[in-house]
């Protein structure tokens, strides 16, 4: 099933309507911000996960995605292209236009024909289109440029004005007490400071105590309302004598200014007047309705069936409008994620230290999202891993270099950590042991080694075989997994690459995708870290279910120093209801095996007779204390 997830981002909130291919709204939702210039790309996505958390139910669900943003602030080809590609690594999106807040507006309004728009809220901007496909735009550049006829130009004039009368420069004006009292201060000193620190959404609202102060007859005030008005108007009149637009030319209102100040639509009006005569009106198709409209426009009438999924750039039906940049996952057969480019111009090596901890979080918490999407892969590899262990298999990690070097790491933790034996679960990495601290030239590309590698600890249908490979196609690995198979082992493949052929010879695929790494095919960054978390879930969550694992604590560990003896005291004393010193007493007698010791505390047996009620319950202590 396709659904459409439109959203129209704003500077100080977003909305989003979630819609079917016919065009009836299932629901909405309304978000901050999301302008990824000004907040954040990872800021922005994490608007657009929210919007498909709550309208979608389940964002993991067997359905796909068409978002389509027009967005405030995406002033550049750069940053629009570079949004579409991020929306699209999110759960259950397959494809993402994106857009300026402007461009649905016109497109969906004019039926082709010349129009303007002018946009009044936290920011300005007025945009036209001639009937022969011309466009034109004046404003929109951001606070350095002034942003003329805005909220904010009307509340940083007020501001100005405000201080010229404290000052005694100025003519008396109630903005003076107004402005403190609308961001709850206790006076114009206080607000000083307020203003020096707030952001420009925040300034901008201080526009309608502004447009209040103006209807109640405070002609400072009047004076900031009209003159940003006529600055709107006057930027409208040059766009339309770039495109010698004729009279009568649709201009169409939208912004917080217009539709919450009566007083700055009239004063706007009056001065577009003098200038052309425009036929001034609210456009009927707006906020995300315009753009769900949007692609419809740029989609054939078969888009329903048409979700295959395409390389970027790859060309689309219908109207492309300028300003707007189509992405989609990539085909099959592309470069894995992990070995392309970073999306950003901005690399690395060009950052602060301070920019290079912002840019990795994200990309960590990237990673952290792709192990979302296979959920229920994970629980599969869970569920056959604990099946292993129960009937006496073991679970045998596969890998070369990074791969292989966390598998060895997670094997190595399981002894001390669970108290299973150390062949239960185990590692085998391309290069041996040695692969550990140093790289092993060409290991990794040879099938034959692992396969060999493999068949030296005798697989059997008893066992799981569980291959990491970021890219998902490293020889060593396939060998590996391959021979596996043949000894009836049951196989998971746990890759990185969402392209991976669909003929891979395993019975479960865990792929994450985690996208393009922040340095271009480094592994050990963001596919390395959704491995690992990967990797803990699985061995973790197949001792729980195996019965290593009591309330949460770990009752076969093995307490070989003094931090670990003094936890296994407490696990003792909690689960067993004695007193730390006796738990210590318990667990001497019982030769160190928290779990034996905590039946003789519950059950008031000796050592031997708890130790074999916990063999005759399979060491499952859970079992042992219910019987």
């Amino acid at each position: 099933m396709t659904l459409v997830l439109a959203v129209e981002g704003g500077a100080t909130k977003s909305v989003a309507g979630l819609y079917t291919p016919e065009g009836a709204l299932l629901g909405e939702a309304e978000g901050g911000p999301c302008n990824p210039v000004a907040c954040g790309l990872e800021s922005t996505l994490a608007e657009f996960q929210g919007f498909l958390v709550r309208l979608l139910k389940d964002p993991y669900a067997d359905v796909e995605v068409i978002v389509a943003a027009g967005v405030a602030g995406l002033f550049s080809n750069e940053w629009r292209a570079k949004l579409a590609r991020a929306l699209c690594r999110l759960p259950a999106v397959h494809r993402a236009l994106v857009c300026d807040d402007f461009h649905p507006i016109l497109a969906v309004n004019s039926g082709g024909g010349p129009a303007m728009l002018a946009i009044a809220g936290t920011g300005s901007k007025v945009a036209a289109q001639a009937a022969d496909g011309r466009e034109a735009e004046a404003g929109g550049r951001g606070v350095p440029f002034g942003e003329e006829g805005s909220a904010y130009q009307v509340a940083a004039s007020a501001l100005r004005d405000a201080a010229r009368a404290v000052d005694g420069t100025g003519p008396a004006t109630t903005l003076v007490g107004a402005l403190p009292e609308a961001v709850g201060v206790a006076d114009f000193q206080s607000l000083t400071a307020w203003a020096n620190s707030a952001a420009k959404a925040e300034l901008a609202r201080l526009a309608a105590a502004v447009a209040r102060c103006a209807e109640s007859g405070d002609s400072v005030a009047l004076r900031c309302v009209e003159a940003q008005a006529e600055r709107l108007a006057a930027m409208a009149a040059a766009v339309r004598r770039r495109l010698d637009l004729p009279e009568g030319t649709p201009a169409f209102l939208i912004g917080g200014l217009f539709e919450h100040s009566g007083l700055y639509r009239s004063a706007f009006e009056r001065a577009l007047a003098h200038h052309v005569p425009f036929r001034v009106q609210v456009p009927a198709l707006r906020g995300h309705r315009a753009v769900f409209e949007l692609v419809r426009l740029n989609t054939s009438p078969d888009w329903l069936v048409d979700t295959a999924a395409t390389n970027e750039g790859a060309p689309w039906h219908g109207h492309r409008a300028r300003g707007q940049s189509w992405a989609g996952r990539p085909c099959h057969g592309s470069l894995p994620p992990t070995e392309q480019s970073p999306d950003s111009c901005i690399t690395i090596d060009r950052m602060t230290s301070a920019e290079i901890v912002a840019a990795m979080h994200a990309a960590d918490l990237e990673a952290v999202r792709a192990i979302g999407e296979q959920h229920a892969a994970v629980a599969a590899a869970i569920d056959a891993a604990a099946r292993a262990l129960q009937s006496g298999g073991r679970i045998i990690y596969v890998g070369a270099g990074t791969s292989g070097r966390l598998g060895v790491l997670d094997a190595s933790e399981c002894p001390p950590t669970f108290g299973v034996a150390s062949d239960r679960v185990t590692a085998i990495i391309a290069g041996g042991d040695r692969a550990l601290r140093d790289s092993v030239e060409g290991a990794e590309d040879d099938a034959a080694r692992g396969a060999d590698d493999l068949a030296t600890l005798s697989p059997s249908p008893r066992d799981l075989v569980v291959g990491i490979a970021a890219s998902g196609t490293t020889p060593y690995v396939r060998g590996a997994l391959e021979r596996a198979r043949q000894a009836g082992a049951r196989t998971v493949l746990l890759c990185c690459n969402p392209h991976i052929a669909a003929d891979t010879a395993v019975d479960m695929v865990i792929c994450l995708n985690t996208g393009v790494e922040v340095l271009e095919g480094s592994t050990r960054l963001k596919a390395g870290t959704a491995t690992k978390l990967v990797l803990n879930m699985v061995s973790t969550g197949a001792m729980a279910l195996a019965g290593y694992v009591y309330a949460g604590r770990m009752v076969r560990m093995r307490p070989a120093n003094a931090k670990l003896r003094a936890r296994a005291e407490r696990i003792i004393a909690a689960l067993g209801g004695v007193s730390p010193d006796r738990a210590a007493t318990l667990l001497c007698e019982a030769d160190d095996q928290i779990a034996v010791a905590v039946l003789m505390a519950r059950k008031g047996l000796d050592a031997d007779a708890a130790a074999r009620l916990l063999e005759a319950h399979g060491g499952r202590l859970a079992a042992a204390i219910e019987a």
